[in-house]
C-alpha cells in the first residue's frame, strides 16, 4: 500500500513540473493578456512567469530568424525588417491582445 501511494505521489509530481504540462500556447498567452506585441517586432513579456518567458524567448528566435531570412532576399537591415513586422503584427492584433505603445506603454486593444 504504501509503495502504491509512493509512486502515484511520484507520478503526480512529475507531471506537475514537466515543462509539458506548464506549456503555453501563443495564442494562450495573447488572449489571455500575458504577452504583447511591441513596437521593435518582436514578442513582449506582459506578466512575468517561467511559461511566458520561455514562450517568448522561443517565439523571438523564431521571429529572428525569419525577419533576417526576409532582410538578407531583400538587401535591408534586420531591424528594418523588425519594424514593418510590428507595424503588421500590432494592426493585425485582435481586440482585447495587449500591444505596445511608441512609448512603450502596454495598452489592450
Amino acid at each position: 500500500m504504501k509503495s502504491s501511494f509512493a509512486i502515484v505521489t511520484l507520478l503526480a509530481t512529475s507531471i506537475l513540473w514537466c515543462s509539458n504540462a506548464w506549456a503555453v500556447t501563443l495564442q494562450q498567452a495573447k488572449s489571455s493578456g500575458w504577452v504583447g506585441e511591441q513596437t521593435n517586432g518582436y514578442l513582449g513579456v506582459v506578466v512575468d512567469t517561467p511559461a511566458t518567458q520561455q514562450l517568448v524567448l522561443s517565439v523571438n528566435a523564431k521571429r529572428k530568424q525569419y525577419y533576417q531570412a526576409i532582410a538578407n532576399r531583400n538587401h535591408i537591415t534586420l531591424d528594418t525588417v523588425a519594424k514593418l513586422a510590428a507595424q503588421k503584427a500590432i494592426e493585425a492584433a485582435d481586440s482585447g491582445h495587449i500591444i505596445q505603445t511608441p512609448q512603450g506603454e502596454w495598452l489592450t486593444k
